[in-house]
């Protein structure tokens, strides 16, 4: 299988930390989608020019984290990363759902901060977007354990969308983090004695 997009991405990272942690092999093309040029590449197999993209071995195209991780985990047997059902799924999911909402505010911040020109910067917008950043963070840290994974003794689908859009905002906005989620901070310094989270580091 073949993965495109680049780790500073928290949903490409997501979906390289879940075949990691399945050992599933894939190839990695870390190409931008906001790069004039590489972005040809990306277009070839995501008409919408997006990432991630996970090219299968058959040929076929999987395209949006979550649906990529569903299948992931359709077709991983014991080693799925969300529990099948039950509460325990439902609050996996939500876990999810409140982590992807962080990360998509936090690119939100990046394009309006970082990439837009100065003089159009919107600061009523920003505090608004800064605000749902810290919110969703600081939802999480609330449920955070004070050991181990929300998987238990390994992480499971929700610690990779945490720590991926925790670890986003620390290298794109990190004055979001102020004045800081020291569970959160806690649960993603243990993941990241795990390679899979170590080795995708933005």
């Amino acid at each position: 299988m073949i993965l495109y997009g680049r780790d500073l991405s928290p949903f490409v990272r997501r979906v390289a930390i879940w075949c990691a942690l399945q050992d599933r092999a894939i190839e990695r093309r870390k190409l931008a989608a906001t790069d004039p040029v590489e972005s040809q590449e990306i277009t070839k197999v995501h008409p919408g020019t997006r990432v991630p993209a996970l090219v299968l071995d058959d040929g076929a195209v999987l395209v949006e984290s979550w649906a990529i991780c569903d299948w992931l985990d359709e077709t991983a047997g014991e080693r799925r990363l969300v529990p099948a059902s039950g509460r325990a799924r439902r609050d996996c999911m939500q876990r999810i759902a409140m982590a992807t909402a962080a990360a998509e505010k936090a690119v939100a911040m990046v394009y309006e901060r970082n990439r837009r020109p100065e003089a159009l910067h919107w600061p009523d917008w920003q505090a608004r977007v800064a605000g749902q950043v810290r919110g969703a963070l600081a939802a999480l840290e609330a449920g955070a354990p004070a050991t181990g994974f929300h998987g238990g003794a390994r992480p499971d689908g929700s610690d990779i969308a945490i720590v991926c859009a925790l670890q986003f905002v620390e290298a794109t906005n990190p004055a979001l983090l102020d004045p800081g989620f020291p569970r959160l901070a806690a649960l993603a310094a243990r993941a990241m004695e795990i390679e899979a989270f170590a080795g995708t580091k933005p």
